[in-house]
């Protein structure tokens, strides 16, 4: 059975950080007897996932020791048992992932009844019904192909990264010319219909350090027939002076992932490259 999107989180969660990046690259190469040389852990992760189908089977290689998957377990669960052996750490790792992403589905859940029971405060907020209304005005003119170079600031700069099962790939911009070029192009080559999640519970806004208010928004993929993926934007705005004092894109960092079976409704919580953006101060007044 193919590795899960939740096991595939869970790897990239044990496996991506200072230290433990290396033992993912050498597990890649190991893993593909130096055929592969990856150095990108994205690449490495999909590279295991492909040569490994079973999680157990991956998480079992020498390269994974108990120490690593005992001190990973115990950052996030403190109150663990110490007294396990490799493979009951395996289990409990396994486990803790697919619970962890249980109580993120429940979150979401409960978020969405909260809101709509109670009406929350914070939804009211000015900051994310400027964020709402861009999203609707950004992604009704993109899918219409009516986007133009006066809707960005003329230094506008994009980080897009396309991830597919053939591999990741990712390409910069940084005038509003390209911007427009690489989305136009990239929606135009696959075929894309973008569907964000116009809900609280998938379009948020966000102020950054530099006073750019910045927009989180994610949803679905489509093409004619069917949902095909998910995408998670973050978009910096910054006012106009020349242009009725509107908000414009000054950054764009977008990423479009392909999914077998795609989530009927993608989350800002369940997210992938928004968490950090969502711990950034949330302003409950009016925005000059």
């Amino acid at each position: 059975m193919p590795i899960s999107e939740i096991h595939k989180r869970g790897l990239r969660d044990l496996l991506v950080s200072e230290q433990n990046t290396p033992v993912l690259i050498q597990l890649a190469k190991g893993t593909t007897k130096n055929v592969c040389n990856p150095k990108d852990p994205e690449e490495a992760l999909r590279l295991l996932s492909t040569y490994i189908p079973d999680i157990y089977i991956l998480l079992s290689k020498r390269a994974i020791t108990k120490e690593l998957l005992f001190t990973y377990l115990h950052s996030r669960q403190p109150e663990a048992n110490t007294d396990f052996t490799k493979a009951d750490l395996i289990t409990k790792v396994i486990q803790y992932w697919e619970e962890d992403q249980e109580s993120k589905r429940w979150l979401c859940r409960g978020q969405s009844a909260v809101v709509s029971t109670y009406k929350l405060n914070e939804e009211d907020y000015p900051i994310h019904a400027i964020a709402k209304k861009f999203g609707e005005w950004f992604f009704e003119r993109f899918n219409s192909n009516s986007l133009s170079l006066v809707d960005l600031w003329t230094d506008a700069a994009l980080h897009l990264t396309i991830m597919a099962n053939d591999g990741i790939n990712e390409s910069e911009c940084t005038t509003a010319a390209e911007v427009l070029s690489t989305l136009t192009s990239t929606k135009e080559q696959f075929g894309f219909h973008f569907n964000p999640n116009l809900t609280h519970a998938g379009i948020q806004g966000r102020m950054d350090s530099y006073g750019q208010v910045v927009v989180l928004c994610c949803g679905t993929l489509h093409t004619c027939d069917s949902c095909v993926g998910v995408f998670e934007c973050a978009f910096g705005l910054l006012r106009d002076p020349y242009a009725h004092n509107n908000w414009k894109p000054k950054k764009v960092k977008c990423m479009l992932k392909s999914e077998l079976k795609p989530p009927e409704l993608h989350s800002l919580c369940l997210s992938e490259t928004l968490q950090a953006a969502l711990e950034l101060p949330v302003p409950s007044d009016e925005l000059g």
